[in-house]
């Protein structure tokens, strides 16, 4: 009896401190998202980052089970690590306007200066974030380092809610435990609401229709937020023409997304244009920028979101200077889609 009663103790002691366990995002971060605001200058052969702004971003809705990613996509790849140890704690890629323009005939000889950020969730010791250039044969080279220590809390500023309408297409759960979609539309003005609406809806349908999408529908919380304009087309955050073409759409600025977009839980950003033309752009984990009346499915799905969610080349980019070392084709999208949306779920 003394033997199975003590079999029962150690028992509930082994339950009680398996769900007293934290996970390793409990153990080194708040659940709070810090936002950084950098402005990038530099050229086709030099760049330099300088801290603008840090930004209180809310509840952390972020990867929180596989902390460290281990895809070395886009052109940039950032690290958190802690301080004392130098345990890395959170990992994440990117690539920016910047990274493309400096591949231009213009950056061989003119600097510029480009508004990024940088988003991860807020380390509970001292750490060290360091941002890496990944060259064409994914060589990896430090460029920008910054420290994030107590005081880092205290220049925070909260960010703002602009009390954009939000409209709920999908609601499947806990933020934390989904991959988070917020489509911001752009240029659309006061009295357009049924159009915005119309092409959130459009979007949202189609994308809920190509594979991996439709298979993973309950992965996914998408959310769509009307930017208050003024007047029909005025578009504020996005430049049109860039490049010298004519259709290829980029956002200079990402700190004016991100002030939108930071109203609702977010893992990925579609920006969507009130155009009847068809025009777009993406870059890997920064935002999808399309205008959706003109466009096919195909072109929506497999292009723009395979350019933010896993990397894609661009096929039609006909600088000499691109960097084709990560092509995707179309053929690969689902496979690298589902081990990249494995990150936010598994």
């Amino acid at each position: 009896m003394r033997r199975i009663a003590l079999i029962l103790t150690i028992t509930a002691l082994f339950i009680s401190c398996s769900r007293n366990e934290k996970s390793d995002f409990e153990k080194h971060f708040y659940d709070k998202t810090l936002r950084i605001n950098l402005i990038h200058t530099g050229d086709a052969g030099s760049e330099t980052f300088m801290l603008d702004k840090l930004y209180d971003d809310g509840l952390w809705y972020g990867r929180t089970k596989n902390l460290v990613n281990p895809y070395r996509l886009g052109k940039y790849f950032f690290e958190v690590r802690d301080t004392e140890t130098n345990e890395l704690l959170y990992s994440d890629g990117m690539s920016t306007f910047f990274s493309e323009w400096r591949m231009t005939d213009e950056a061989q000889n003119t600097k510029k200066s480009f508004q990024e950020s940088i988003r991860i969730p807020y380390p509970q010791e001292d750490a060290i974030l360091t941002m890496y250039r990944i060259d064409s044969i994914d060589v990896t080279e430090p460029v920008w380092e910054y420290s994030i220590d107590r005081k880092t809390k205290a220049f925070m500023e909260p960010a703002k809610n602009h009390n954009n309408r939000i409209v709920r297409l999908l609601d499947s759960g806990n933020p934390k435990d989904k991959i988070d979609i917020v489509i911001i539309g752009e240029g659309y003005g006061l009295d357009e609401i049924k159009k915005f609406d119309a092409d959130a809806l459009f979007f949202y349908n189609i994308m809920m229709d190509t594979e991996p999408f439709k298979s993973r529908k309950t992965d996914f919380n998408v959310h769509a937020i009307q930017v208050k304009s003024s007047k029909k087309g005025i578009n504020t955050m996005i430049n049109r023409g860039v490049f010298g073409y004519e259709n290829y759409a980029l956002a200079f600025d990402e700190w004016t997304f991100r002030k939108y977009a930071v109203q609702s839980p977010y893992d990925y950003t579609v920006i969507l244009l009130n155009d009847e033309n068809n025009i777009g752009g993406s870059l890997y984990n920064l935002y999808t920028i399309t205008a959706v009346r003109s466009q096919s499915e195909d072109f929506i799905i497999r292009h723009e979101l395979g350019h933010q969610i896993v990397g894609t080349a661009d096929k039609f980019y006909s600088n000499d200077a691109a960097d084709d070392s990560k092509m995707y084709y179309y053929d690969d999208f689902t496979d690298l889609t589902n081990k990249i949306l494995d990150l936010h779920t598994k």
